[in-house]
């Protein structure tokens, strides 16, 4: 009975271990032992509008990894290319080198090492000081705005190296493009010839494939009317701003029209007031339409008697605008019929 009792106890502890260890591997790929480690980029600020040519637009790269085991599953590599592409093909959204460096302390404002914002911290400033020579031979990164990619490979040279420890969307890097008008850009990973596919590497020299949240795409916006100094929100800054613009000598907005809020086509000191009255008494939101007259064909005066089936062609008159928000707007003027056939 005793035996029988420790041959069900066995076999009962081995049907244990055997399901904790296949729950422990992440089903896509049975390397990455644990939950599946997953990287994940996302611009940031999420609500990206465009204040004019040469904007830049940050997107950072995070990381989420568990840590099963430490001696085996700490990552000790990361080979991350990405390809991407935008649909503004007549104007630019350039990925270049001098807006994407590696080194984070001769160039802090331009490194992809830098801090997102006072929360956001990068990890790798956390993994290699000022003086690390890690900087110059741990790291690669290739950038290109002609062929749209941009890669970066983090092989520690060292054994003693520190290694990637445990955490939830953990900041690694951020890639800064700058774009000339609104667009959507969408990025996703790649082969590329100079880095390999994408992949981590775990201490024990075994790479795996991570899970991403590729492709992902994001819009670039017309700014917000009202927004005049272009800093995301339509408070009192904004009616400063448009004061010292108007009478001080100020700078002007970056895009004109952000600036006429009540929509008559100037700015002036209505739109001050209009922006006043939004933000402090209750009135309406800014509201311009923001965009280009896309088409426009002169109108011809009907006559009498005209008639109704054989209106010439040239003697419609649509007139197209786009407001910069998925929004077409269209006036015709002249409808090629009469209205009214006693007059």
């Amino acid at each position: 009975m005793k035996r029988n009792l420790l041959i069900f106890g066995v076999m009962g502890l081995s049907i244990l271990l055997w399901s904790v260890f296949a729950w422990a591997q992440c089903p896509e790929d049975p390397n990455d032992n644990g939950i599946c480690d997953t990287l994940y980029v996302e611009v940031y600020p999420p609500d990206v509008r465009f204040i004019g040519p040469g904007h830049a637009v940050r997107v950072p790269i995070y990381v989420t990894h568990d840590l099963p085991g430490a001696m085996i599953d700490s990552i000790a590599g990361m080979v991350i290319p990405l390809y991407y592409t935008h649909t503004n093909p007549t104007k630019y959204c350039s990925l270049s080198v001098y807006w994407n460096v590696l080194e984070p302390y001769l160039a802090p404002s331009r490194s992809v090492f830098r801090d997102l914002n006072d929360t956001t911290h990068n990890r790798f400033l956390e993994m290699y000081g000022p003086s690390s020579p890690g900087w110059y031979y741990d790291f690669a990164l290739g950038v290109s705005t002609e062929d749209q990619h941009f890669w970066l490979t983090w092989i520690p040279q060292s054994p003693y190296a520190q290694r990637w420890w445990e955490g939830s969307r953990v900041l690694a890097a951020t890639m800064t493009f700058r774009v000339e008008d609104t667009m959507t850009v969408c990025l996703d990973t790649c082969f590329l010839p100079i880095s390999g596919p994408f992949k981590f590497m775990r201490s024990d020299a075994v790479t795996y494939v991570p899970r991403d949240n590729m492709p992902y795409c994001f819009s670039i916006s017309s700014p917000a009317v009202g927004d005049v100094n272009a800093d995301g929100v339509i408070d009192i800054g904004d009616v400063v701003y448009l004061i010292n613009y108007l009478y001080k000598g100020g700078p002007a907005p970056n895009l004109l029209e952000v600036g006429d809020c009540n929509s008559d086509g100037v700015i002036d000191l209505g739109d001050v007031v209009y922006l006043i009255n939004y933000l402090f008494k209750g009135g309406p939101p800014p509201s311009s339409p923001i965009g280009t007259l896309l088409n426009y064909y002169g109108c011809k005066e009907f006559q009498k008697g005209t008639p109704v089936d054989s209106t010439p062609p040239d003697q419609d008159c649509i007139e197209y605008q786009y407001d910069g928000a998925s929004v077409l707007l269209l006036k015709h003027v002249n409808a090629g019929f009469n209205c009214c056939p006693d007059e």
